[in-house]
């Protein structure tokens, strides 16, 4: 069996065949190369479970750069880095030092010039192309967006979660009010905060769900309800069908699977225009104006029109997680 190197800057628990970490993408990925490959993993450690978990055929083996150095067969080593952060650089430079003929990929799953600029405005920016820019100089690039700035794209791929229970049982919401869902993560590049202080501005009643990890967060809006962490599909899809609207207030991403999932149980989804490019040729997805009169006009003719949309929805074509597994293994087995 072929081998190849995970590196990723994600909290991953290991227990033999299960795996676990905070965020699926990672999992899905391990998922996909352990059916053709023998995967090492250089990841943050972690002795706690974590929200998502997967049993896995084959073991993903979590290795030290140390154990790389010393026992691996360096000549055939091939690496995937998911996603350009400090440490999976630092990763990077030292097998490069220690490797004359490097090779592999780069993975990327979200627009880290953005990312970084909105933490440290130029700095970031600047430090992040550097780090990027580096890689790509050895790696190929597979990326989720044509949308994400990078100096190369060798490839594309469309991550996905969905598999047949997602189609099944969909329903018509109640629409006597309107509820509105988001499920991700409470970072500020997210636009979380930016779309509570815009909806309190709107003059229909409505009801808005935050779900995700919100340690420490308070709003003072009854409208407003927090929920933790889902990871169980049943329980997303649940979620899913409590509401009649998606909304996705993010200033940057790459391919949201969020979106493909709130299109799979037929509940449109509104969107901005920082992350236009995700609408893509799907029925269902709307465009808002960062204001709350556009918003509140949007979410007006999404209600008033839903049965047409929902009919619309039907023509769309969903990438599944399945395509996605077996796009990844088809570009790294090449």
């Amino acid at each position: 069996m072929k081998k190849i190197l995970v590196i990723s800057n994600d909290e991953i628990y290991s227990d033999k065949n299960v795996i676990s970490a905070k965020f699926n993408d990672i999992l899905n990925i391990l998922q996909a190369l352990s059916k053709n490959f023998r995967v090492f993993l250089i990841s943050k450690k972690t002795s706690n479970k974590k929200y998502h978990k997967l049993v896995l055929k084959n073991f993903v083996q979590q290795v030290t750069f140390k154990f790389i150095n010393k026992y691996y067969d360096k000549e055939n080593l091939k690496i995937l880095i998911v996603s350009v952060t400090p440490r999976n650089f630092i990763i990077f430079c030292l097998l490069n030092f220690i490797i004359k003929d490097l090779s592999g990929y780069v993975y990327l799953r979200s627009n880290g010039h953005k990312e970084y600029y909105s933490k440290l405005n130029i700095f970031g920016y600047l430090f992040y192309d550097l780090m990027l820019k580096k890689i790509c100089k050895k790696l190929k690039v597979i990326s989720v967006s044509e949308k994400i700035q990078s100096y190369r794209m060798d490839y594309l791929v469309k991550p996905s979660e969905l598999n047949e229970k997602w189609f099944k049982n969909r329903s018509y919401p109640n629409l006597d009010k309107v509820n509105l869902l988001y499920l991700g993560r409470f970072k500020k590049e997210k636009g979380v905060f930016s779309l509570i202080k815009l909806i309190s501005k709107i003059k229909i009643d409505y009801r808005l769900t935050l779900a995700g990890e919100n340690k420490n967060i308070f709003i003072n809006n009854l409208n407003v309800n927090f929920m933790g962490q889902i990871s169980e599909v049943e329980q997303l899809i649940n979620l899913y069908d409590q509401h009649n609207i998606f909304i996705l207030p993010s200033f940057t991403e790459g391919s949201p699977k969020v979106v493909l999932e709130s299109l799979a149980r037929k509940r449109p989804v509104i969107i901005f225009p920082d992350i236009k490019h995700v609408k893509s040729n799907y029925r269902g997805v709307f465009e808002c104006k960062r204001d709350s009169q556009s918003l509140e006009n949007i979410i007006k003719y999404i209600l008033k029109n839903y049965k047409k949309i929902q009919n619309e929805m039907k023509n769309n074509l969903l990438y599944q997680k399945e395509d996605f597994q077996n796009d990844l293994v088809k570009i790294v087995n090449g």
